[in-house]
């Protein structure tokens, strides 16, 4: 009998990012036939809790370091003790799990150790970068979730071509199908507008300030715009929902269910200034969603002007204008005709089965090369 392949994935907590999402899902749908997976957190979070059910209920075991800071160089030993008492013959880190988990499973000497890479990180530290470059020295293989992140990855970290490998994030199409969502939302009650969605951290990336500019621009007013999600600009960007008096408009909603959230709008828009990739998007297209999105990075390796509608990144007079667009054309043929190209490219291209499979079929070929070289 061949013995089952022992993957941890290491991540600093579960929030309700893609990156965790994506972790989740390949921990979750693992062949049990092939492999054990595990994962390991730097700390808890109240964000997490969602996750961590699904992980309990898919049986996948949860180690959690319990540490209020996630920079902290006692987790280095924690995480030490950790990784010798699961010998895991694969380790697999994300964001700032690379800090520690990658010297972890080189001091332990683990078979394997790789990394994905789930953005373009534009807003990274001088001194993030010099570390991350050294750490992702010592991986076996970098995965990333787009071409343009391999080539900021490249670039930005000096890395020989041939480490880094492309692997798109996938979803559950079935989850996100119209047909399948019986939640709904509290708080639509009023027909007659049109809800436009939007869902990220409240972070300089996600561009969401843009889209309350593009709001006080439209001419058509006859739309509530929903912005879900938490993060370090919440109060600056409701400050100028106030200024620009759009209170009755532009509402900042907090964390949500995307399932729940996606099936409750008419329009998704993602301003995002850079994006890796922008798992949202497939989600979005799942639900069947007309899309609005900033022309850049990785978007761009889901859309184009045949299956949604673009816009420059960070221009709120021509995002104004796509709003308006959509929101007098939403039963327009064009419109439907695009929504059906990204629903049925995010079920051919982006699904779960084929995301999850390549990172299987990696592990094992990467383990098998180093046992041969032993």
């Amino acid at each position: 009998m061949t013995k089952k392949i022992s993957v941890l994935h290491i991540l600093p907590n579960l929030s309700r990012g893609g990156a965790e999402r994506v972790a989740v899902d390949i921990l979750k749908n693992l062949d049990r036939e092939r492999f054990v997976p595990a994962l390991l957190l730097f700390k808890d979070n109240k964000q997490g809790e969602e996750l961590k059910a699904e992980l309990a209920a898919a049986g996948v075991p949860i180690i959690s370091l319990h540490k209020r800071l996630l920079i902290d160089p006692l987790n280095i030993a924690l995480i030490i003790r950790a990784v010798a008492k699961l010998k895991p013959d694969v380790i697999h880190t994300h964001l700032g799990g690379d800090i520690y988990g990658i010297l972890a499973g080189k001091l332990q000497k683990v078979p394997v150790i790789v990394s994905t890479e789930h953005n373009i990180n534009q807003s990274a530290k001088k001194s993030a970068e010099l570390v991350k470059k050294i750490n992702l020295k010592s991986v076996n293989k970098i995965f990333a979730v787009s071409n343009a992140v391999r080539e900021d990855a490249i670039s930005r970290y000096h890395l020989k071509p041939e480490k880094i490998t492309v692997v798109y994030n996938g979803i559950d199409s079935y989850h996100f199908d119209p047909s399948q969502v019986s939640d709904w939302l509290p708080g639509r009650t009023d027909g007659e507008k049109v809800i436009i969605g939007a869902i990220g951290r409240l972070s300089q990336q996600k561009g969401f300030m843009s889209l309350i500019e593009a709001a006080a621009k439209t001419k058509n007013k006859n739309y509530l715009i929903e912005i879900a999600g938490v993060g370090e600009m919440a109060g600056e960007l409701k400050k100028r929902i106030k200024d620009l008096e759009l209170i009755n408009r532009v509402k900042l909603i907090g964390p949500v269910n995307a399932r729940n959230f996606l099936s409750q709008i008419d329009i998704f828009v993602l301003p995002s200034l850079w994006e890796g990739l922008g798992l949202v998007i497939l989600e979005a297209g799942a639900s069947e969603k007309p899309i609005i999105a900033s022309a850049t990075g990785g978007i761009l390796e889901i859309l184009n002007e045949e299956n949604a509608w673009l816009f420059p990144a960070g221009d709120d007079d021509i995002l104004a204008q796509k709003i308006d667009f959509l929101i007098n054309n939403l039963q327009a043929p064009e419109t439907a005709r695009k929504v059906a190209a990204v629903n049925q490219l995010v079920r051919e291209k982006f699904s779960l089965a084929k995301m999850v499979a390549k990172y299987a079929d990696w592990y094992e070929e990467l383990l098998a090369v180093k046992i041969n070289k032993q």
